[in-house]
């Protein structure tokens, strides 16, 4: 999906919440909003997807604020709550005897997770991490707008190899246990996170301390950006994408991306995520943020 005009907004907006959450000295928060409206005005445009802007304007508040790892206490505070919410899920799933059932149960408990987006009109940046259960439980008690997940599960069941796109942190521990669910059918498991931190995208090191390199092949999808960076995707990830029989997706950052270049890919693509603008819902023909389960035809 590529940027629209009013894509804009939402860009400057995400910006100035993170400098509000990170950075305390006014002169270097001007400093950096100028630096990105000064490359904004020359760079942006319809040519690119929206989440290669928006991982621009953040690769400047980390250099020039020197902040190596932004949101480092929100990004382990995130991780550490939904541990206790994957425990009670463990203690659910295991009442749940129908193997599709189970299935279903999961994928409404990942797209909840997907919510917890800090960046995101979602949440949002002062959004207080002890509240992240009960704000999944409304998720998952919506139900799903779009919902293939029966298509899904019986790819899924049909695949040799699955490719695991990861989006933020927090909701990886939920990816962990979808995870551990999927190798019980035999399914050999690559996931993939990103090199470096962006915003609240989930990191290599960030998986690996939950243990997702226990229970999968662990990737890297890249550098430090906003979802699949179609425009500079490590080879491992460009492989795993021709090599998996099915590749689910996580987040509308990862959606922007796999929508443009889907007639390239050789995998079957499944999207789980929860829409976060009316431009990403209207794609779908609904509107207002709404959860998705589908298949990318």
């Amino acid at each position: 999906m590529k940027t629209l005009p009013k894509c804009l907004s939402c860009i400057v907006d995400d910006l100035c919440g993170a400098l509000e959450s990170e950075v305390k000295e006014e002169e270097t928060k001007f400093e950096i909003e100028n630096q990105a409206l000064n490359w904004l005005s020359k760079n942006y445009g319809p040519e690119k997807i929206p989440s290669y802007y928006i991982t621009q304007v953040h690769r400047i508040l980390k250099e020039e604020s020197g902040i190596e790892t932004p949101f480092k206490e929100r990004r382990e505070k995130s991780n550490q709550v939904v541990e206790t919410v994957v425990k009670r899920q463990r203690e659910e799933i295991e009442d749940i005897e129908n193997d599709y059932e189970r299935f279903h149960h999961l994928i409404k408990w990942v797209i909840a997770g997907n919510h917890l987006d800090f960046r995101t009109v979602g949440t949002g940046y002062g959004f207080p991490v002890e509240e992240i259960e009960n704000m999944m439980k409304e998720v998952v008690n919506e139900g799903l707008h779009i919902d293939e997940s029966k298509k899904i599960y019986e790819r899924l069941k049909n695949s040799d190899e699955v490719l695991y796109l990861f989006d933020n942190v927090g909701e990886i521990v939920l990816d962990k246990l979808m995870i551990e669910e999927i190798t019980k059918h035999g399914v050999k498991v690559t996931s993939a996170a990103k090199s470096g931190p962006i915003t609240s995208d989930a990191t290599i090191q960030n998986a690996k301390e939950i243990g997702v390199n226990e229970v999968s092949n662990l990737i890297s999808t890249g550098k430090d950006t906003l979802g699949l960076d179609i425009y500079d995707m490590s080879k491992e990830v460009e492989e795993a994408l021709d090599r998996a029989d099915l590749t689910i997706s996580k987040g509308q950052a990862n959606f922007y991306a796999l929508s443009e270049i889907r007639d390239s890919i050789e995998s079957e693509i499944a999207c789980l995520f929860k829409t976060k603008c009316d431009p990403v819902s209207k794609k779908f023909g609904l509107e207002g943020s709404v959860n998705i389960a589908k298949i990318l035809e």
